[in-house]
C-alpha cells in the first residue's frame, strides 16, 4: 500500500492502493504515519515528497467507515485521514495527479507546497455522504482560500480543476499532466539545499500565522464529524456511494 524511496536528501512516499484509488483505510493511514515517522527521524532526509499512484487520493475508505459506530469514532478520535503530516517539522511537498478529494484534499491542505497536474481534481464532497470533513478540512480550507470560497466548496461538494485550485490558493503550482512529481522533486531539491534549521523555523512561523485558534476549531469539527455518524444521513450517503461504485465496476 506504500512505496518509499530515497533520492539524496529527499524521502518520497507513494500511496499505492490502486484498486481503491488510494482511499484511506485505517491500515493505509497507519502505514503512511509509520513512513513519516521514519523519515522525520532520519537525519539524512531534509524534505519529504508525498504522492500517489495512479491518483493521489480519492478520500477516506467509505466501505470501512460505514461500519464505524459513534462510540468507536469517539474512542479512536477517528478522522478518516493521516494527521501525522501536521507534526512533521521537515517540509512536505505534495505531487498530485488525478484526484485529491475528501480526505485526499485534507492531506494536501496539511502539506507545505502542492504541485498538481493540469487534469487533477480537488474538492470536499463529504456533504454528499451526509457528513463533513473530520481532519481539518473545514478549518484549513477556510484559512487557506477564505470563508466564501470554502463555503462554496464545502456546502456544494463540487470538484474544481487544478487551474482554479491554483487561482484561489489551494495549491502552489500547476504542471503538465503526468509531470507533477517531476516538478515536486525539483522543488524538493531546492528546499534540501537550504539551511535546514532556517527552513524548519520558517515553516513553523508560517504555520502559526495561518492557524491561530485552530486547535479549538479542530476539536469542534471532529465532534461534529463524529455526531454525523448518528444522523442516518451518513449511512445512507455511504450506501448510495458504494452502490454506484459497485455498479460502475461491473
Amino acid at each position: 500500500m506504500i512505496k518509499t524511496r530515497r533520492s539524496g536528501a529527499i524521502g518520497i512516499v507513494t500511496l499505492n492502493r490502486p484498486e481503491a484509488r488510494n482511499a484511506l483505510s485505517r491500515f493505509l493511514i497507519g502505514a503512511i504515519s509509520s513512513e513519516l515517522d521514519a523519515l522525520q527521524s532520519d537525519a539524512g532526509i531534509k524534505v519529504i515528497v508525498l504522492t500517489g499512484d495512479p491518483v493521489f487520493c480519492a478520500g477516506a475508505d467509505v466501505a470501512e467507515m460505514r461500519n464505524i459506530s459513534l462510540l468507536e469514532a469517539i474512542a479512536e478520535d477517528f478522522s478518516g485521514c493521516c494527521e501525522r503530516l501536521t507534526r512533521c517539522s521537515k517540509p512536505i511537498v505534495a505531487a498530485v495527479e488525478g484526484y485529491a478529494i475528501g480526505a485526499g484534499c485534507e492531506m494536501i491542505e496539511m502539506c507545505d507546497i502542492v504541485v498538481a497536474g493540469e487534469s487533477a481534481r480537488f474538492g470536499h464532497p463529504e456533504i454528499t455522504l451526509g457528513t463533513l470533513s473530520g481532519a481539518g478540512g473545514t478549518q484549513r480550507l477556510a484559512r487557506t482560500i477564505g470563508r466564501a470560497r470554502a463555503m462554496d466548496l464545502i456546502l456544494t461538494g463540487r470538484l474544481i480543476n487544478a487551474s482554479e485550485a491554483e487561482r484561489i490558493g489551494l495549491i502552489s503550482r500547476v504542471a503538465t499532466t503526468g509531470f507533477a512529481l517531476d516538478m515536486a522533486l525539483e522543488i524538493a531539491k531546492l528546499l534540501a539545499s537550504r539551511a535546514p534549521i532556517a527552513v524548519r523555523f520558517a515553516k513553523e512561523a508560517v504555520d502559526r500565522a495561518v492557524s491561530f485558534g485552530l486547535e479549538d476549531s479542530l476539536r469542534l469539527e471532529r465532534r461534529l464529524f463524529h455526531l454525523s455518524f448518528t444522523t442516518g444521513e451518513f449511512q445512507a450517503g455511504m450506501e448510495q456511494f458504494l452502490a454506484r461504485r459497485d455498479g460502475s465496476s461491473k
